[in-house]
């Protein structure tokens, strides 16, 4: 009875000793989650143009993004790398009371975008009618860039419609340079005419084509010459030498 008792007594001692380490082992990963929680809302580097954070972001983060509206809006896009005479589309969108994301993935678009990065400002003073230029920094006798406007230089901006300005940019030469993004209030709000410029510096970097590029260029402009003066009369040698020998067996 007593060595019943004895062994009893170790099986309690076990058991206690098994549930307090169960608990202990719950009670770290109940903190560990709880950490892991913090890290994830803790705020961490700011993106300059998106001002949410780049790292850790949560679904009620995305949603707020998606939803934001800024009273004053500017986005404009063109390639940050281009290639020596080739042309390039850049655009530009003015809004008001209008979210990023929309309006960013339009001018991305629309610009045949071959990156995303884009130039954002949520200050430039809008008016009732808006225009907008892109000129070359360079001397006139020395031009980086053959620019050519798509549209009106002048377009008429709304609380509930954007307006959106596009240019052919075609670079003339290999280097980095610099054009300038030019936005003017034709007509304020309370009647103001032609305030002052607002003047934006874009740099780009021009490149020689490649090798590679060249020849991809070639055969994406001329495809057609090339399989009317190659391969159809390969075509056709092979199909009239195919006739021949079975009309040759056929006697035969």
């Amino acid at each position: 009875m007593k060595r019943f008792r004895i062994t009893g007594y170790y099986l309690f001692l076990a058991s206690f000793l098994l549930l307090s380490c169960n608990s202990s082992k719950k009670d770290s990963a109940a903190d560990s989650a709880h950490t892991d929680d913090a890290a994830f809302t803790t705020d961490a580097p700011r993106d300059p143009y998106w001002q949410n954070p780049t790292v850790g972001i949560n679904n009620k983060q995305i949603t707020d993004k998606l939803v934001k509206k800024y009273n004053s809006l500017l986005v404009f896009h063109a390639d940050d790398t281009m290639q020596v005479n080739k042309t390039y589309i850049a655009s530009l969108a003015l809004a008001r009371n209008a979210p990023l994301e929309p309006i960013k993935m339009k001018i991305l678009e629309i610009s045949d975008a071959t990156d995303e990065t884009v130039l954002v400002d949520t200050t430039i003073q809008l008016g009732k009618k808006m225009r907008a230029d892109l000129k070359d920094f360079s001397p006139r006798n020395d031009k980086s860039f053959l620019i050519e406007r798509i549209g009106s230089d002048e377009q008429v901006l709304t609380n509930s419609k954007e307006a959106y300005w596009q240019w052919n940019i075609e670079p003339l030469k290999a280097g980095q340079h610099k054009l300038k993004l030019a936005i003017q209030v034709v007509l304020g709000d309370e009647g103001e005419v032609n305030l002052p410029t607002k003047e934006i510096p874009v740099i780009i970097f021009a490149q020689k084509k490649t090798v590679t590029a060249k020849i991809s260029n070639f055969f994406s402009n001329y495809w057609q010459w090339i399989i009317t003066g190659i391969f159809l009369p390969i075509f056709i040698a092979w199909l009239t030498t195919r006739m021949r020998h079975a009309g040759e067996t056929k006697k035969k």
